[in-house]
């Protein structure tokens, strides 16, 4: 393959309105899945976060929690749209989970994150009459997981992983990569290809950069 993956979407990427969001909600593969495959999510990334240990690891996580980054586009989808579907997805009840790896965890970058996330949080109790025990607590660093961790699902598809190795610079290019955030979403059936090929459509790129990903995502072999 010789689309240039990463240069398409440098492109698209201009002049973006950012934010970035990190939370813990269980096994970190399933949740990036989940929300690598949103229209307005750009980059996704699993890692440690929470806790106090210094470089932690897969093996040796500390007192860390099963995290995810998720860089969104503030001009398509919105922090409370995540935070929402983030208590939407999962059992926000501290008692389910058996150790702090996998606790409901919400991290904030700055007072606006923190005051959003208590905003949603204080609507959806009383929406659902219910008591989210998610621990709402300052980002203090985020350590991002090996490399086999990341796009845990579509790597178990070896060929297309291949093929779409290709098209980028290196290994790192490859997971920062939107369309294999979508990708991975479509491989654990959380969206389809027809819905990445469309929404590329919408891309502020060229007609033929959105005609190269789209000959991409046909000729991937799965």
């Amino acid at each position: 393959m010789d689309t240039n993956i990463q240069e398409i979407e440098q492109h698209m990427l201009e002049n973006k309105r950012t934010d970035t969001l990190v939370f813990g909600m269980g096994c970190f593969w399933s949740p990036e899945a989940n929300f690598g495959q949103l229209p307005g999510v750009l980059h996704t990334r699993v890692g440690f976060a929470g806790g106090t240990k210094t470089n932690p690891t897969y093996r040796q996580m500390g007192d860390h929690t099963e995290t995810v980054e998720v860089t969104f586009d503030l001009d398509v989808i919105s922090l409370e749209q995540l935070l929402r579907k983030f208590w939407q997805d999962h059992n926000p009840n501290r008692a389910v989970y058996k150790e702090r790896q996998y606790i409901s965890l919400l991290l904030y970058r700055n007072a606006d994150q923190k005051r959003v996330m208590e905003m949603v949080k204080r609507h959806l109790e009383t929406e659902q009459d219910d008591t989210f025990y998610t621990e709402i607590a300052p980002l203090h660093q985020f350590a991002e997981a090996e490399p086999h961790h990341q796009k845990y699902y579509l790597k178990r598809f070896k060929r297309a992983t291949e093929q779409l190795m290709t098209c980028f610079p290196n290994e790192a290019g490859f997971h920062h990569s939107t369309i294999v955030a979508r990708l991975n979403g479509f491989v654990r059936e959380y969206g389809t290809l027809a819905a990445i090929k469309q929404e590329v459509t919408q891309w502020s790129i060229s007609e033929e950069e959105i005609l190269h990903l789209q000959q991409l995502l046909d000729r991937l072999k799965w």
